[in-house]
Formats: structure tokens, C-alpha cells, sequence
């Protein structure tokens, strides 16, 4: 169980970060992350296809580890109290983000003369301005959460454990194949950038199959019956399937984002399978060469979450310093990356030692 848990750790860590390089590669795409800098050509090109396939699964991968350990942790604890603990963990910290880490950092990037407070009266309070950001992540995983909750209340049975053996490849390609069709058929109504109380519904339904695959993984201990066929076939499916993308947008006309055309189909059939094999990759080369821990690996793995919520002011700070600066946008993107990162872990590092605030994250 140890291994186990060292390793999911450090994924944990690696996804964060890949978070953070995420949200500094989009300020230099057409997306924007806060702000953008509106940068065409070939760096925008290539940071738009980094963000595409970090959307392909490293979100689903965070679902898929919580979802791992939330079974055994529900047994552990009486219903009430694992709500409580849930509600804390992550009901607090979308707070946290909504009314004060994302008033400072839209404030941040304002190019009037307001004052804050002014700024904060007249948008926050109104509600005019709230914006959940990354954290609609915590958001989304306590609504899965509670639903996991209402459902072992009404089947009323005890956690049973027992080793079955992975799925092969072919019903992780017929998975794939379906999640392919669910997300094209849902972004026919809710394309790519359309928002819910601070969800995007185009991703829902890899978000809740990864979640419940993960429920899956650790009732059924599959993560200790991964084949290296099956891992080797997907690893060489992601490498195939990977430039289809790029090459659906060049050689036909659609908006990707959604609705019914050849690229938008292209995307949602694409991202299943590109996702489905980086996380088995990554499972194996984690579970393989890091499948222990350090004292680093232990200050990582404790601040990764804290990191996620505060890096957005860390980042955008990064940026607009970058903003009046003649660099070429690959060499702002790694520069806020690498910096951010580096900064991010250590003010989270002080924040998990503060009494009371540690409870949480």
C-alpha cells in the first residue's frame, strides 16, 4: 500500500506543475489565462497543441487519484465526518479562492485606476466578477464526492476489496471509442469555453469517467495488474494518434471547439485515446523510477495542493512582469514556468505549516 501510495504521490506533484506550465503556456496562446499577450504563428502553434494535450488528460488523471483513495478513505471515517472532512478540504478552499485569490489576481491585471476596494465592492460583492479558475477543479470533485456519498448510503453495503484483473486493450479502446461520441454529442450544445458556475461541460464526461475509473481501480486493485502489453500498446496509440489532431485543423474547416463538423468530431474522438495513454505511461514510469520517497518528494507531495490553489497570482504576476519585455514568447513561457513553479512551491511550503490552515490543505 506504501508503494502504492508513493508513487500516485508523485504524480500528484508532476501533474501540479504540468497545472502550472499549463496556465503559463496559455497567456502567449489565443486562450489566455487572465491575460494574454495575443501572440500568433508558430510559438502560439505549438504552446495551443502543448495545452491540448495537457486537456486531454492530466485534469481526468487528478480525478482519477482522488477517485482511487475515496473509497477507502469513506470506510474509514462515519459518513458524517467524512463529509465534513470533504466539505473542509475542498469547500474552503474554492471560498478562499473566490473571494480573495481571485479578486487579487483579476485586480492585478486591471488597466484602469480603481482602487481595490473599490473594485472589490463594486464586482465581488455584486457577484458581477466572481471566477472559480483552476479551483473549479475542488468544486467539481466535491459534487462527484457527495454523489459517491449518497450512493454508498443507499446501497448500505461495506467496502469490498478484491484483485481483478485490468481491462484489456480492447475495452479501453471501446471506452475510449464511446467517451469519444459522449463528448462530441455534448459539445454539440456545450462547445469548448462554455461555462457553468465555473465548469466547463465539455469535459464532464471524462472528468466523471475518470473519477469512477479510478473508484473502479482501487476496489479492484487494478493498478496491480496493469500488463506491460497493455501499456506498451497505448504508450505507441498516444505516439499515432497524437498528430491527427493538428492535421484535422489543417486539412479541413470546423471549429474544433464543438458543433457538427470534422474537426470538432476529430477532437473529441482524439482525446480519450491520447489520455488513455500517457496515464498508463505514466503509471509505468512512475510506479518503475519513482516508487519511493525522499524528504523532497515528501515537501512536494504535501504542498502540491496548496500550490494549486495559489499559483494563479503567482502566474499572472510572472507574466505581466514579462509583459513590457521583448522576449520570444517559447522563452516568456519557460521563464514564467519555471519561475512560478519554483515560487509556488515554496510559499506553499510556509502555508502548510501555519496552525489551523494546515487542517485543510
Amino acid at each position: 500500500m506504501n508503494n502504492r501510495i508513493y508513487y500516485l504521490d508523485h504524480i500528484r506533484v508532476f501533474l501540479t506543475i504540468l497545472v502550472l506550465f499549463h496556465h503559463a503556456a496559455l497567456p502567449y496562446t489565443q486562450i489566455g489565462f487572465y491575460v494574454s499577450e495575443m501572440e500568433n504563428g508558430t510559438a502560439a502553434s505549438l504552446l495551443e497543441f502543448f495545452v491540448a494535450i495537457n486537456q486531454a488528460f492530466f485534469m481526468g488523471f487528478f480525478f482519477f487519484l482522488s477517485g482511487y483513495f475515496t473509497p477507502l478513505s469513506f470506510e474509514r471515517k462515519v459518513p458524517s465526518q467524512f463529509v465534513k472532512d470533504r466539505l473542509l478540504r475542498l469547500g474552503i478552499p474554492v471560498l478562499v479562492y473566490l473571494f480573495i485569490l481571485s479578486p487579487i489576481v483579476q485586480f492585478m491585471t486591471l488597466t484602469n485606476n480603481q482602487s481595490f476596494w473599490m473594485f472589490y465592492k463594486t464586482e465581488i460583492l455584486t457577484f458581477q466578477r466572481l471566477d472559480l479558475g483552476p479551483i473549479w477543479f475542488a468544486e467539481v470533485l466535491l459534487i462527484f464526492t457527495m454523489i459517491y456519498v449518497l450512493y454508498r448510503l443507499l446501497i448500505k453495503k461495506s467496502l469490498i476489496i478484491e484483485s481483478k484483473p485490468f481491462p484489456p486493450s480492447k475495452a479501453l479502446f471501446l471506452t475510449a471509442l464511446l467517451l469519444g461520441i459522449c463528448t462530441f454529442l455534448v459539445r454539440l450544445a456545450f462547445p469548448v469555453g462554455y461555462w457553468i458556475l465555473g465548469i466547463q461541460v465539455a469535459y464532464l464526461p471524462s472528468y466523471l469517467l475518470f473519477f469512477y475509473a479510478g473508484i473502479t481501480a482501487g476496489r479492484k486493485n487494478w493498478l496491480q495488474t496493469v500488463s506491460r502489453k497493455t501499456t506498451k500498446q497505448w504508450v505507441w496509440c498516444f505516439v499515432i494518434v497524437g498528430p491527427l489532431l493538428p492535421l484535422s485543423l489543417i486539412f479541413s474547416k470546423g471549429n474544433p471547439m464543438g458543433g457538427f463538423n470534422i474537426p470538432a468530431l476529430t477532437y473529441a474522438m482524439w482525446e480519450p485515446f491520447i489520455g488513455f495513454g500517457i496515464c498508463l505511461g505514466m503509471l509505468a514510469w512512475f510506479k518503475k523510477y519513482a516508487n519511493h520517497t525522499s524528504t523532497l518528494w515528501k515537501t512536494l507531495s504535501r504542498s502540491a495542493f496548496t500550490v494549486y490553489i495559489i499559483h494563479p497570482i503567482i502566474i499572472v504576476g510572472y507574466t505581466l512582469l514579462l509583459a513590457g519585455i521583448a522576449l520570444h514568447p517559447l522563452l516568456k513561457f519557460a521563464i514564467v514556468g519555471i519561475a512560478g513553479t519554483i515560487t509556488s512551491f515554496l510559499i506553499a511550503t510556509v502555508i502548510v505549516k501555519i496552525p489551523y490552515v494546515n487542517k485543510i490543505v
